[in-house]
């Protein structure tokens, strides 16, 4: 008698696993893609703030200085200034995509890649390569 009751606890508890683990997987999967959509988002909310603080300070000239707060996502891979462009490479559906913002002037410093807060400093300098510097104060 133990064990066939035994043996109905064990039915009872395989259908509800049979339910569970399906929904487990799709709840991962959606907040998975949720994040990494996030991380895009925050990427490029940053690279455009950064751009945009660039043209201000490009447009006062040296010795123009500030301080911007911007956030850098988890999954981010790499950063890159070229010319007149700031990239953020973030990990987004097993690939790397560029989010990227354009300035007017020329770039070139430094971003963090671990994720979290940071106060980057953008100035304007004289210089032949580029007209504003960026990194984390």
């Amino acid at each position: 008698m133990r064990a066939q009751a035994a043996f109905e606890y064990m039915l009872i508890v395989i259908i509800a696993l049979a339910f569970m683990v399906p929904a487990w997987t799709y709840i991962t999967s959606v907040k998975t893609e949720a994040s990494e959509e996030l991380a895009l988002s925050y990427a490029k909310s940053s690279v455009d703030r950064l751009a945009s603080t660039a043209d201000l300070i490009y447009s006062q000239g040296p010795p123009a200085k500030v301080k911007v707060h911007v956030y850098i996502p988890d999954g981010v891979e790499g950063y890159n200034f070229t010319n007149k462009t700031v990239a953020l490479f973030v990990r987004y559906r097993n690939t790397v995509t560029p989010v990227y913002a354009d300035s007017k002037a020329s770039l070139n410093g430094t971003l963090p890649l671990v994720e979290g807060n940071y106060w980057m400093q953008v100035e304007a300098v004289e210089n032949d390569n580029y007209d504003v510097f960026v990194q984390a104060v």
